[in-house]
């Protein structure tokens, strides 16, 4: 095989490899779904009347909060045959059962959204977005197929109303013909497809639709790049594909293949794509800060790793604070992160004041670590690694209620290890203020002002930032949680080009 093999994927639970190969289906690393998240047909209440940038903001924070149903989560197997010249191969891809949306297992609704956000929550959860060929090869291998169900076209089209309708419409479909949620379902919808076309001049800025297929196998729409990337409508469908695939019984990625000059033939049929996602625009960048009022976070751009973190009060008061922070933790035990930025972000510092509430009296039940990290790989582990298996990798700055260890971590796929010569302890309740800059490879961990470690480092040269929680326990009644305020983030030097700044 003559494509380099990455077994880490960030955002996605991968299967166990046996040999080469993948030996389970993949399942898409999202947060469990509260049981009071609005179901479908609550959640198009909420989002009918708003803007569309509102109306995608909401979307974005109920999809990456886990509101998706449990039967929409395990992507199902697309394996298939395909010659190249005189080479036979066999593939297998996974693709997510039905197109993306909001809701319970009964209640869900498929929300339409612009390229910008489906490629937002594809870098999220580490997926791609289908090509044409993809989209061909799932309706073929779907298990259940419907007709087209198109509505007459008018300016209501864009909107949540006629969204909805014609999820009702779709719903309907399926119940006809008694459907089994979780099968490969295909004929509904068009997809937002990636496309070669996406970086030539002519289409910048633009959506690139195609599908929505007869029963006879003939699509609909062909490949189209007429609407800007602002536009979806009522017939758009997000369907992702997980990032790892086989092909001819060797683990490899659809990244690299759609790269290969020779191979990308078995998921494009337009040639090679070196960026296999939307050229999407930056949107907001540093300084980035909050300081968690009564009302809430001040920026909408927060992604919970877990729970759903909310300000609550508390005193004594930070320095300068006004009585709220943020409370980070996930009560059923465990890591849990609120993050914020670009996986691209390089040259920046993060801070926050932490209130650090030592317990010594409680080392033998075990003791939390509480602190802030940067240059995350998207994935918000802080210093550890889930129990799905999704391992953490950046850099935090710690501290441990049992005995205050202060720690600067540099963590590699789950395994955390102190930067620091010799440990270093901080006892005592207080706030303290951490502080990391990342200058390049050169680092420096800072509490209340002064440095405690300076030094170089360039394990990892880019990422996301936020505040970090992780409990060591074995009673959760003891769990506190991260109680943070004051956050900043800013760079350091000039910001990468091309950075993007989404929903992470």
């Amino acid at each position: 095989m003559i494509i380099s093999r990455h077994l880490f994927v960030p955002g996605i639970a991968l299967a166990v490899l046996l040999g080469s190969a993948l030996s389970a289906q993949p399942i898409i690393d999202l947060p469990p779904r509260d049981p009071n998240a609005p179901t479908g047909s609550e959640f198009k209440t909420q989002i009918e009347s708003l803007a569309r940038a509102q109306r995608e903001d909401a979307i974005c924070a109920a999809i990456s909060s886990g509101n998706v149903p449990e039967w929409l989560r395990t992507f199902k197997p697309v394996t298939f045959q395909t010659n190249i010249g005189q080479t036979p191969h066999q593939a297998t891809i996974h693709v997510l059962p039905d197109y993306l949306g909001v809701g319970s297992d009964d209640d869900f609704f498929r929300t339409p959204m612009t390229p910008i956000l489906a490629q937002r929550l594809a870098d999220v959860t580490g997926t791609v977005l289908t090509t044409r060929r993809m989209t061909n090869l799932v309706w073929t291998a779907a298990q259940t197929k419907i007709a087209p169900s198109p509505i007459p076209p008018s300016p209501a089209m864009t909107t949540v109303p006629v969204f909805w309708a014609h999820n009702v419409t779709v719903e309907g479909q399926l119940d006809a013909i008694s459907a089994v949620r979780g099968n490969l379902t295909a004929g509904h919808k068009k997809d937002v497809v990636i496309t070669p076309q996406l970086y030539l001049p002519q289409y910048a800025n633009r959506v690139a639709i195609y599908g929505w297929h007869y029963l006879a196998g003939n699509p609909i729409q062909p490949l189209y790049l007429g609407h800007g990337d602002t536009y979806a409508d009522y017939s758009h469908g997000i369907r992702l594909v997980a990032s790892e695939m086989i092909l001819d019984g060797e683990a490899t990625t659809v990244q690299e293949v759609l790269a290969h000059p020779v191979l990308s033939a078995i998921l494009s049929d337009e040639g090679a794509m070196a960026s296999p996602r939307y050229p999407i625009a930056p949107e907001a960048g540093f300084p980035l800060a909050d300081g968690f009022p009564s009302t809430g976070r001040e920026l909408d751009s927060w992604t919970d790793r877990f729970a759903t973190h909310t300000v609550v009060p508390l005193s004594p008061a930070s320095p300068g604070g006004d009585g709220f922070v943020l409370l980070v933790r996930d009560p059923s035990g465990g890591i849990d992160t609120a993050r914020v930025g670009s996986v691209k972000a390089q040259d920046y510092f993060v801070e926050a004041d932490i209130y650090c509430q030592y317990r010594p009296e409680l080392s033998a039940d075990g003791f939390e670590r509480v602190g802030i990290f940067l240059r995350d790989d998207g994935n918000g582990l802080f210093e550890g690694e889930s129990s799905a298996g999704i391992e953490a990798n950046g850099y935090s700055l710690t501290w441990d209620s049992s005995n205050g260890r202060v720690q600067c971590l540099r963590t590699v796929e789950g395994v955390p290890s102190d930067l620091l010569a010799a440990p270093l302890f901080m006892t005592g309740t207080a706030w303290r203020k951490l502080r990391i800059e990342a200058v390049g490879s050169s680092l420096a961990f800072i509490v209340d002002g002064q440095p405690v470690l300076e030094t170089t480092d360039g394990t990892h040269a880019a990422g996301v930032c936020g505040i970090g929680y992780h409990e060591f326990f074995a009673t959760n009644a003891n769990i506190l949680g991260t109680r943070a305020d004051n956050f900043k983030a800013d760079t350091i030097g000039e910001a990468p080009e091309g950075t993007y700044w989404g929903c992470y």
